[in-house]
């Protein structure tokens, strides 16, 4: 998308002169009519264009932490700038952000290091083409000169603006009159946090309302709201690690101030978050009245069996007062009100100020036990843990009892996904078993997920960062060990062992109609996730109905070519990159230039069409950029098509074969571990291809080879990777490679 649009700036310097000779204000970058802004349409009028403006720094450039991994070193810099022909005040359409990459000759996305070097109050020049992400106007820098600084001035101060100008009371974006504060530093006064949202990565944001229930995330762009077992990923940060808290809900802010940013939704037909806040100091955490916070929560043991009690503990403290009563709460009944729960006073730890304990009794094996915990302070305040408990309607925590060891359904498994979807086993080490039902196989999706079997929901994870993974093949059961993680809302497991069993299984596709509002409504497919699934039109053709949904490889089906968003399905294929980890092995794909574009694909393509119909189509169900997409393995995913497909053509997926290694082909490699250059000989006779990919499959790098080669591979993050050569005759093999 860049390249196009540094490509349509070149071509408007060539015909008509740049834009980028003369310095526009910030203003006339961001200035949107109110026309325009009346009909939904919130584009610059200078999107695809090369400009050059100057502006105002609002915060350093080294407090920005945003993990990309489309870019190299997975990093993206950034800052933001105020209009400077308005004596530094802030007003409307007078911020814009300066999105930190630029692509180079080869085409990769680089980091605009220079960024982080900036401080507030610098006045600098950027030279770069404007464009748009999620409903937001940025400029892209053309490289990581074409930022320059020219002086310095007063630090630009936050403007106080009314919350109901930006965002309503169901956090929809405010386009009349939101827009102009778009990449503004603004202060926002007397809100109450009234969800607190925990996501992949170990990451927080939280949700505040005014009076009038006028509703704005808040959000982590910056190092300010890091929690401290999040890893930072700018070198150049001030601090080693976070050290954010997360409030809870019925927090009251006197003040909170931060940069506004759009993540569109509403009008604009997007399906963000509308309008941000991005708080980047501490001191734009103005708190007021609060009541009790409840952190550190310990259950021991984690998972018990039938016959062990239970021994809960908290710190508990309120900042402005006293705590003056604090109950765990807990029950066996499914369905019970929270009201209902049974009651247990929880008693000061002895030699401790603030710690307090209490103990459920011994459960029989099988059971969910539904808890909570709620304090109370001298103002009459009341806080809950978790916060969702805090509604009469809400989700409480669980816990399991089992005799004889969790499921994968265990994991999985959420009590209400609308509340929250991460796996109520998220950060703890645990032993499932289950069936391979896709591999790391050249040929299949190249992403690892077992499913349990006899599961028709809940039932399947991925499986990452273990090199064993590479030799399961589908229909194998194994054991393995791991943490639960949840990356962007996606539950995964990061693998410690791996145990083949020794037995096989056919798992057969969950059936769920290709055309379903209701199923797809109010995360309905949650329980579905990372599930092998089969997408079928009862009594008639599975038919595309969005040729090409978006630019990331998308496509919808359903039973209707004319069928709308919501009742159509996502499908994803053709392409591997930093995003996306879809197979090269299916045909069918929205675009002829993915057959090189994110690797070279493996069998011939055939552009999505509405004209072509199928019988059924199946896959991985898996979730990203809060959308489920059904992801094919390889052609043989797509059932009874309208048009030739060319058949995988990959060998039987038994035990009996096994991954062969880089040495054993006549490829060696040095030095391994590794800091920058990797240096690559090969005894082979004819070309291949030499791929870096990551221990979830995705490609990072790739290069042709034959006879030596070399790859420089320092901007890789440290960790395990996976080299992977490949040619035309089916050859293949791995190695594992460390990077320091």
């Amino acid at each position: 998308m860049k390249k196009q649009l540094f490509s349509l700036a070149l071509g408007l310097l060539i015909a008509a002169g740049s834009y980028a000779q003369t310095a526009l204000s910030v203003r006339d970058v961001q200035f949107i009519s109110a026309a325009d802004l009346a009909a939904c349409k919130d584009l610059s009028a200078y999107d695809g264009q090369l400009v050059k403006t100057v502006g105002v720094v609002m915060h350093d450039g080294n407090l920005t932490e945003l993990t990309s991994g489309s870019v190299n070193g997975g990093y993206r810099p950034g800052v933001h700038i105020l209009d400077t022909t308005a004596n530094g005040e802030m007003g409307d359409f007078r911020g814009i952000q300066i999105h930190g990459v630029y692509e180079d000759a080869g085409g990769q996305s680089q980091p605009v290091n220079f960024l982080d070097n900036l401080v507030a109050g610098m006045v600098i020049e950027v030279t770069g083409t404007v464009g748009n992400f999620s409903g937001e106007s940025q400029i892209f820098p053309s490289d990581n000169s074409s930022v320059k600084i020219l002086s310095s001035t007063t630090v630009p101060t936050a403007d106080t603006v009314n919350l109901g100008l930006i965002n309503d009371n169901s956090r929809t974006n405010i386009l009349s009159t939101g827009e102009e504060w778009e990449g503004s530093f603004v202060t926002l006064e007397n809100v109450t946090v009234v969800a607190v949202s925990p996501f992949g990565g170990n990451r927080v944001s939280f949700d505040v309302s005014d009076a009038s229930g006028n509703t704005i995330n808040v959000s982590d762009r910056f190092l300010v709201q890091k929690l401290p077992n999040r890893p930072l990923v700018n070198n150049s940060s001030p601090q080693t690690a976070g050290d954010f808290v997360a409030p809870v809900v019925g927090t009251k802010y006197e003040t909170l101030s931060g940069i506004i940013m759009h993540s569109a939704n509403g009008c604009t037909g997007g399906t963000g978050r509308g309008y941000e806040i991005h708080p980047f100091d501490k001191s734009h955490y103005k708190v007021g009245d609060t009541p009790p916070s409840i952190t550190e929560v310990t259950r021991v043991p984690f998972i018990p069996t039938s016959s062990e009690t239970v021994n809960f503990s908290a710190k508990i403290i309120d900042f402005n007062g006293t705590v003056t009563d604090q109950k765990l709460y807990y029950s066996t009944d499914a369905n019970a009100a929270l009201a209902n729960f049974t009651a247990v006073n929880m008693s000061l730890k002895a030699g401790s100020t603030d710690e307090f304990e209490a103990t459920v009794p011994a459960i029989a094996d099988g059971t969910t036990v539904r808890y909570y915990m709620a304090a109370a302070d001298n103002d009459g305040n009341v806080s809950y843990e978790p916060f969702t408990a805090g509604n009469a309607n809400g989700a409480a925590a669980i816990y399991l009892v089992r005799d004889n060891g969790l499921t994968i359904s265990d994991l999985q498994r959420v009590q209400d996904p609308n509340t929250s979807d991460a796996s109520p086993f998220a950060g703890q080490t645990v032993t499932v078993t289950g069936i391979v039902t896709s591999s790391a196989r050249s040929y299949d999706l190249g992403n690892i997920y077992i499913q349990e079997e006899g599961a028709t929901e809940w039932g399947a994870i991925q499986l990452t960062e273990n090199i064993d993974l590479l030799d399961l093949w589908r229909t194998e059961e194994v054991t393995v060990t791991g943490t639960v993680v949840e990356s962007f809302g996606y539950t995964q497991m990061e693998v410690t062992s791996v145990t083949k069993t020794g037995n096989t299984a056919d798992i057969a596709p969950i059936v769920l109609p290709v055309s379903d509002s209701v199923g797809r409504a109010n995360n309905g497919y949650e329980k579905y996730e990372s599930m092998f699934v089969r997408f079928e039109n009862a009594g008639g053709k599975v038919k595309i109905s969005n040729p090409r949904l978006n630019p990331f490889a998308e496509y919808t089906v359903s039973s209707d070519t004319g069928a709308n968003y919501n009742n159509s399905a996502k499908v994803q294929a053709g392409s591997r990159n930093g995003n996306n980890a879809s197979s090269l092995w299916v045909s069918l794909v929205t675009d002829s230039t993915l057959a090189t574009e994110n690797g070279i694909m493996e069998v011939p393509v055939v552009i999505a069409d509405k004209e072509i119909d199928m019988d059924a189509i199946q896959g991985v169900l898996y979730y990203g950029f809060s959308q489920y997409a059904l992801r094919p393995r390889n052609n043989d995913d797509i059932i009874g098509s309208s048009v030739a497909l060319e058949a995988a053509k990959y060998a039987a997926d038994t035990a009996t074969n096994s991954v062969k290694g880089l040495d054993q082909i006549g490829i060696t490699f040095y030095p391994n571990p590794i800091n920058s250059i990797l240096n690559i000989n090969t005894q082979l006779s004819e070309a291949g291809v030499i791929t870096v990919k990551g221990l979830d499959g995705r490609v990072l790098m790739s290069s042709e080879i034959l006879g030596n080669t070399q790859m420089n591979v320092s901007g890789l993050t440290s960790g395990a990777y996976i080299l992977e050569f490949t040619n035309e005759n089916g050859q293949r093999a791995t190695a594992k490679f460390i990077k320091l």
